[in-house]
C-alpha cells in the first residue's frame, strides 16, 4: 500500500497543523518543512472527506496547495528531458499545464481514503551545498511498516518549492518517469506529451471512478 501511494506522490508530524495555510503563513515566509507539511496536512484532509468530496471535490481542494508548494515547471523540464530545449516557449507552457493537471489528479486520485495513515517529519537539512534544501518525511499506514520520502526544494520565485521525491531516500520520483516521458517525446511532438500527460491524469480520474 505505502508504495502504491508514492506512485501518487508526484510529482509528499501533522501535529497541530490545520488544514491549508495556517494564520500568518506566506509563500516569501515559508519554511521548507513548513510546505511539505502543509502538503501533507492537505492530503490527510483529503482523505478523511475523500468520499464526501469526490474526485472532483478532492482535485479542486489540492489544485491551490499543488500549485504553491510545488516547482511544476522545473519537474516538467527535468522529467521531459534534454527534448525540453527544442520546444518552443508555448509548446513549455502546454507541457507544464497537462504536468500540472496529472500531478494534481494522481494526489486526488491516490490519496481518496483515510485508514489510519501518518505523516511525520524526521529532520531538515542542507541538501547539496547548491542551496538546495532535504526534507525527511516518513509515511505510516495501518499495519505496515513506514516508508521514508525525501522531498528536494529549492528557491523558486522567492519560496521554496518542492522539485523532487525520493522513496527510500534513494529513488527519484523524476527519474522514474524522465524515461517515459522522454520516449513519448522522442517519437512525437511537444503536443503529443502534453497529450499523454493529460491521457494519464484521465486515467487517474476513471481508475478512481472504478473502485
Amino acid at each position: 500500500m505505502a508504495r502504491s501511494l508514492f506512485m501518487g506522490l508526484w510529482l509528499l508530524g501533522l501535529g497541530a497543523l490545520t488544514l491549508g495555510s495556517s494564520p500568518g503563513w506566506t509563500e516569501e515566509l515559508a519554511s521548507p518543512t513548513s510546505v511539505v507539511e502543509r502538503v501533507h496536512a492537505t492530503l490527510i484532509d483529503n482523505m478523511k472527506q475523500g468520499k464526501a468530496l469526490g474526485f472532483e471535490g478532492r482535485r479542486a481542494k489540492l489544485e491551490p496547495v499543488v500549485k504553491a508548494s510545488f516547482d511544476l515547471a522545473a519537474m516538467a523540464r527535468i522529467s521531459t528531458g534534454g527534448g525540453w530545449q527544442k520546444m518552443s516557449e508555448s509548446e513549455r507552457a502546454d507541457v507544464i499545464s497537462a504536468f500540472t493537471a496529472w500531478t494534481v489528479a494522481n494526489y486526488a486520485g491516490n490519496f481518496a481514503a483515510f485508514d489510519g495513515e501518518k505523516f511525520e517529519t524526521k529532520s531538515q537539512s542542507p541538501d547539496d551545498g547548491k542551496g538546495n534544501v532535504m526534507v525527511n518525511t516518513q509515511l505510516t499506514p495501518k499495519g505496515v511498516p513506514p516508508v521514508l520520502f525525501n522531498y528536494r526544494l529549492h528557491k523558486a520565485d522567492n519560496a521554496w518549492k518542492i522539485f523532487d521525491i525520493y522513496l527510500d531516500g534513494a529513488i527519484s520520483q523524476l527519474a522514474m518517469r524522465r524515461a517515459e516521458f522522454a520516449a513519448v517525446l522522442a517519437r512525437g511532438t511537444a503536443a503529443e506529451l502534453a497529450a499523454h500527460m493529460r491521457k494519464l491524469a484521465t486515467d487517474a480520474e476513471k481508475g478512481d471512478a472504478a473502485k
